[in-house]
């Protein structure tokens, strides 16, 4: 019987030693831009962090559709590095004890894109405007990126 236990300590911790630090709408999709269709459901084990959304905390529920050119301004990457903050320093702890781990983005977003993310708006007044994806991180994505660099943390990068 002893043994059987400790196997299972020993597939329960090999299990843990990963932990996905995933953007906030894919727990909360409230905070979704209005408009916007649901994301994916993840299929994540139990060890998750969910970052906070630099969107409706700097612009709130009811925020207009930005691209990523309009919110590379030294404020908002400021604002996104303070609210990142707690989660690094918990990540760092996180790293140091051996845990493997993976930051899961939304593909467009212009906060929270890892490979792609969205330009083309040119500001003035609200008219019906395109943008388009490209190949970028959104500014959060980056800035924590920059951050956990700085840290010598080493993590993997995914999109949904």
């Amino acid at each position: 019987m002893p043994v059987e236990i400790n196997n299972f300590n020993a597939i329960h911790m090999n299990h843990m030693k990963e932990i996905h630090i995933i953007s906030h709408c894919f727990l909360n999709p409230a905070v979704r831009l209005k408009g916007l269709k649901p994301l994916p459901a993840l299929d994540l084990p139990d060890n998750i962090i969910q970052l906070p959304c630099p969107e409706v905390s700097y612009s709130g529920l009811n925020r207009w559709e930005v691209t990523s050119e309009q919110l590379d301004i030294p404020n908002y990457r400021r604002f996104c590095r303070k609210i990142f903050q707690p989660t690094a320093d918990i990540l760092q702890m996180l790293h140091q004890a051996g845990y493997k781990i993976k930051l899961i983005g939304v593909g467009g977003s212009p906060s929270c894109g890892v490979m792609t993310t969205s330009v083309g708006f040119e500001g003035g007044r609200l008219r019906e405007m395109d943008h388009s994806h490209i190949q970028g991180t959104g500014i959060f994505f980056d800035e924590i990126i920059q951050e956990l660099k700085g840290r010598d943390i080493e993590f993997n990068l995914y999109e949904k």
